[in-house]
């Protein structure tokens, strides 16, 4: 069932209202509050951010549609996913449909329906405004084997500052194109509670985050270089208290975007052979879809479950040739291979789900 949703996006206001938002709001000549900063809605700070009901909504993320809904899953599956008991997985239900996070619907003892509540503007950070989709602080896409070892964290402290480290590497890695994450002491001390607040219970928790490459600035040149490089650096470190900075890069075997460029070339190259195949018989044309839509789809869906329709068409391709295009089932592929494409997408996940 993993194998539906490869890289799984989270708005990065989750990740922050998870990870507990800070009490380090004064900053030079000002206040920041993070629940303005991130736009987090209130049902995000609600309730406790546990780490069962951290895990539980990472898994439901996993395990959730494009339109963040989980349709007939069985609940021993979920609570099996997160790590968590079942009965642990219905109180956090509960919770999270009390404070308008999701619609829960029980079909069967066992089986269940999600559906998440504005799933676009709250778990994605999309709004719609007429044509165009905004995002306003972004999301971060994560790997479904980093999720696996984020649901594995034994310690709540640790998963918190893993989930502020992710979004860190997704602002200044991916978005502002540095080298590597920049953490300050304060930044961490500010949300993480105030008894695991020392550098050294702060450095070990790091340390226990295998999938990051972490190390320590403590020497000036090597700090001033980095300031001179980071431009938002600058501005966030004017006030510093504590002159200790974490340099952080995901390992790359669990790098979302590296994971992403690979399976997106394997993607564009598998449909470009499949026209090709369908070209000796047919207009080469016909079969255009834009790279953008084929990126999307092998995302959301995974690049294996892309790989498996695709192979199927293949297969029933080499089997009817020509006769191909007067198959009910295949006539939709001729006249719009994009629907095509996402209806088998969606069924072979429905399967899977079900598996």
């Amino acid at each position: 069932m993993m194998e539906t949703n490869r890289h799984i996006l989270v708005a990065n206001k989750l990740l922050v209202a998870m990870s507990g938002l800070t009490r380090w709001t004064k900053r030079a000549d000002h206040y920041r509050y993070e629940q303005h900063h991130y736009n987090i809605p209130a049902c995000f700070t609600a309730f406790k951010w546990t780490k069962s009901r951290i895990r539980h909504i990472l898994s439901i993320l996993a395990y959730a549609d494009d339109q963040g809904k989980i349709e007939f899953a069985e609940d021993n599956t979920l609570a099996d996913f997160a790590c968590t008991s079942v009965r642990s997985l219905h109180n956090n239900l509960k919770t999270f449909e009390q404070n308008g996070l999701m619609t829960v619907v029980r079909h069967f003892p066992g089986v269940i329906s999600i559906q998440l509540t504005d799933y676009l503007e709250n778990y994605r950070d999309l709004f719609k405004d007429g044509a165009t989709v905004d995002s306003k602080t972004g999301y971060t896409s994560v790997w479904h084997g980093l999720l696996s070892e984020l649901i594995a964290l034994d310690n709540v402290n640790t998963l918190r500052l893993a989930l502020r480290t992710i979004v860190q590497v997704e602002k200044d890695v991916y978005v502002q194109s540095n080298e590597q994450a920049i953490l300050t002491y304060d930044e961490i001390k500010g949300f993480l509670p105030k008894y695991c607040g020392h550098k050294l219970a702060i450095q070990k928790m790091m340390s226990g985050l295998t999938f990051l490459q972490v190390s320590l600035v403590e020497d000036s040149k090597r700090f001033l270089n980095m300031v001179k490089q980071n431009i938002s650096l600058k501005k966030r470190v004017q006030n510093v208290t504590r002159p200790l900075l974490l340099e952080v890069q995901l390992s790359a075997a669990q790098d979302s975007k590296q994971i992403k460029e690979k399976e997106r070339t394997e993607v564009q190259l598998l449909w470009f052979e499949l026209r090709k195949r369908v070209g000796e018989f047919f207009d080469f044309d016909t079969l255009k879809v834009n790279r953008d839509s084929l990126f999307s789809m092998s995302d959301t869906f995974g690049a294996e479950t892309f790989k498996h329709v695709v192979e199927e068409v293949k297969q029933a391709f080499l089997h009817y040739r020509e006769d191909l295009v007067h198959s009910s089932t295949h006539k939709l592929f001729f006249e719009e291979p994009i629907f095509y494409l996402h209806q088998q997408l969606k069924e072979a996940q429905a399967k899977m789900a079900i598996a």
